[in-house]
């Protein structure tokens, strides 16, 4: 059994580079916004982050994805909200749950429908569908999808898939 991949140990170079890459981008997001939002949508986000770097010549690498599955995975998670935010469903385990897994059914298919698969978006359908979020979540997974969206263009000739 080996243990580590035999493309690392041929060129550890962008291994290494690439996965510093996705630190600093990351890590630049988060300063930048001066914000960790909540926990679910950090992880969406580096979910996507692991997309960008690890397989950005993959389909769901491109601006269309990444971008696209998170706006309408926000917007799908918002509009599932709305029985919580107007108060016509008590907020319970159970009313989350269901309206979660609503969410996350839905974005996959509006996702497939359109083109836009971006498999980590779909947490953000789940978090924005069963969590109080305001416009700095918005903004926040916004700026963090469009500046990775930016690197990964910038870098698009350097980068190489790594799995």
């Amino acid at each position: 059994m080996k243990w580590i991949d035999e493309k690392f140990r041929q060129d550890p170079k962008h291994y290494i580079l690439q996965t510093l890459l996705a630190f600093v981008a990351v890590a630049a997001v988060v300063t930048m916004f001066s914000v960790l939002t909540s926990g679910v949508i950090v992880a969406a986000l580096g979910a996507s982050a692991f997309v960008v770097f690890a397989t950005p010549h993959s389909s769901i690498a491109r601006p269309r994805n990444l971008i696209g599955g998170h706006v309408l995975c926000m917007v799908i998670g918002l509009l599932c909200s709305i029985p919580f935010r107007l108060d016509l469903l008590a907020v319970t385990e159970h009313t989350a749950g269901i309206l979660g897994a609503a969410a996350v059914a839905l974005a996959i298919f509006i996702m497939v429908v359109t083109d836009t698969e971006h498999p980590p978006a779909a947490g953000n359908a789940l978090a924005f569908a069963v969590t109080v979020v305001d416009i700095e979540h918005i903004l926040f997974t916004l700026g963090a999808v469009v500046a990775s969206s930016l690197i990964r263009h910038g870098l698009r000739h350097w980068l190489r898939d790594l799995t």
